[in-house]
């Protein structure tokens, strides 16, 4: 009986992490997209958010990603993450990622959100 779990948890999980694709990208503002200065005649860019199977990147902020499941929504999909950010001194968030109609929001906690944000183009 254990072997049957342990084989079902293993070809279950690849379907998982498949459908979570969807989330992975580079997503943000079209400023972000365009890494443009956030001051006109400033030196700092605003950067993109970088989202793959394990960590979430946005400039210099590194972010390590433990998601929970995909649920369907009526208005797209929806996850989250339990995200461990920083490196000196890492600080926990529950992350929040709602995708619908082509549109990602992270919800960092009440009241911090970033979007909605487009997939940016390929360099």
């Amino acid at each position: 009986m254990r072997y049957a779990l342990l084989m079902i948890a293993l070809f279950a999980f690849p379907a998982v992490a498949e459908e979570r694709e969807i989330f992975y990208g580079t997503w943000g503002t079209p400023k972000q997209c365009a890494r443009e200065p956030i001051k006109a005649g400033g030196t700092v860019l605003a950067e993109p958010f970088e989202i793959s199977s394990d960590w979430l990147k946005q400039g210099q902020l590194w972010c390590r990603l433990n998601w929970f499941p995909i649920e369907v929504r009526k208005d797209g999909l929806f996850s989250g993450a339990q995200a461990q950010c920083g490196e000196d001194s890492v600080r926990d968030y529950l992350l929040g990622m709602r995708l619908s109609n082509d549109k990602l929001t992270l919800r960092w906690g009440f009241p911090l959100s970033n979007g909605p944000l487009k997939r940016c183009p390929a360099s």
